[in-house]
């Protein structure tokens, strides 16, 4: 077994100067070809609109930055990894953990963008490659790629229009992923995930992570009014279990992706009866709180919801070295193997084949949560709407010295 250690050398087809040209094209022919239909379509990218932080409205949510959490030193893992925390072959050329500041903003979903490296090729060479629901055709120009043209691929909403996820889990092209540690079985339902093992940027200690996404609980349909505050309840893409079941997940809002009642989707947790839990940090770490804290949620016993510090691990994969080979065309060099399965937004399904959103333990505001997202050409922090429903990953719990 192979732990994951940061390194800076994953390339992006685009140049980076190039970027936001490109995906402004993108976004007007996409409209163009939409232009007579006033509805979006579930895999329609929500507008890009910065919201102030000073507006107070929870409806949506406002741009914040983010600073320094800090790191922790020393302790133990629980994996059953060879390589032993401070062993120096593993660790990055940072040695401080850093969280990026906000830049921009979807409805509901604000971020910040994480930054990438510029592929070299040669003068002349043509190259076509599949980027979410695009293909894009472009040529090499003075040692970098520029695009040509491009096509925009219509998905089907069918849910007969299922995928081969047999490369699911391949990294650069391999079935093996060199990061792989040994099958979890959830012990709730007997549903075996494939895992990964990572250590911390000070080498600590390593974590073990899904390297898909959770799937446990019971499915209900978009629309649904009726919950069930003691049943584990979750959503399938297109209202089709098919996706639940191969690969893609369920869909959890905040509530219950952290194991609490559907009231704390629009209350602070602890803030009345009806949104009251034990979800609170050791005296002295509240503005830590959910960076660090291991909350089991939704995931297994022994492993928690994925936090701030686990992600931070990852903030400088590009999201080719995240996504899986499936739908995406990602290298999936992390062995991560996200899928844009998208998440549910007011109702409805969007954004599929573009976007892969992650709630973390930590609130943003009363409707508001820290999470992640992974899309066509970044891997972002995000503040996201509780009330949506997107996607959660576990962690094997480990000793980490922060709470001693």
């Amino acid at each position: 077994m192979k732990i994951f250690t940061l390194r800076h050398s994953w390339p992006v087809f685009l140049e980076a100067k190039r970027r936001e040209s490109i995906l402004l094209a993108m976004a007007l022919a996409f409209a163009a070809f939409t232009a007579c239909d006033s509805s979006s379509s579930s895999a329609d990218p929500d507008p890009i609109a910065e919201v102030s932080s000073s507006g107070g409205d929870d409806e949506n949510l406002s741009s914040s930055s983010v600073t320094d959490k800090g790191t922790s030193s020393g302790g133990s893992s629980r994996s059953s990894s060879s390589v032993k925390p401070g062993d120096d072959s593993h660790k990055s050329s940072s040695s401080s953990e850093k969280r990026n500041n906000s830049s921009s903003s979807e409805e509901g979903v604000v971020s910040s963008s994480s930054s990438n490296s510029e592929a070299i090729c040669n003068d002349g060479d043509l190259d076509t490659l599949r980027s979410g629901l695009y293909i894009i055709y472009r040529k090499c120009e003075s040692g970098t790629w520029v695009k040509d043209h491009y096509d925009v691929l219509t998905p089907s909403s069918s849910s007969d229009a299922h995928y081969d996820m047999t490369e699911q889990f391949y990294c650069n092209g391999y079935p093996d992923c060199e990061y792989a540690s040994e099958d979890y079985t959830d012990p709730r339902d007997k549903q075996v995930y494939k895992t990964l093992t990572y250590v911390f940027l000070d080498s600590s200690h390593v974590y073990r992570v899904f390297a898909e996404n959770l799937n446990y609980g019971k499915q209900i349909m978009k629309g649904s009014l009726n919950f069930d505050d003691d049943a584990v309840e979750k959503y399938c893409y297109n209202d089709d279990e098919w996706y639940c079941d191969n690969g893609f997940g369920g869909l959890y809002t905040w509530s219950e992706a952290m194991g609490l009642p559907k009231a704390c989707d629009s209350l602070f947790v602890d803030s009345s009866s009806a949104c009251k839990d034990s979800f609170v940090p050791p005296e002295g770490h509240s503005e830590k709180f959910g960076f660090y804290v291991q909350r089991q949620g939704v995931c297994p016993e022994g492993w928690h919801v994925m936090n701030g510090r686990e992600w931070l691990r990852l903030n400088d994969v590009s999201y080719r070295g995240l996504s899986s080979s499936v739908i995406w065309q990602g290298w999936n060099s992390s062995g991560f193997s996200a899928l844009p399965v998208g998440y549910l937004k007011d109702g409805e399904y969007v954004n599929f084949g573009e976007w892969a959103i992650f709630f973390e333990p930590e609130e943003f505001n009363v409707t508001g949560a820290k999470g992640h997202y992974i899309t066509d050409p970044a891997h972002r922090e995000a503040n996201i709407r509780k009330d949506y429903a997107a996607s959660v990953r576990c962690v094997e719990d480990y000793e980490d010295p922060f709470w001693k």
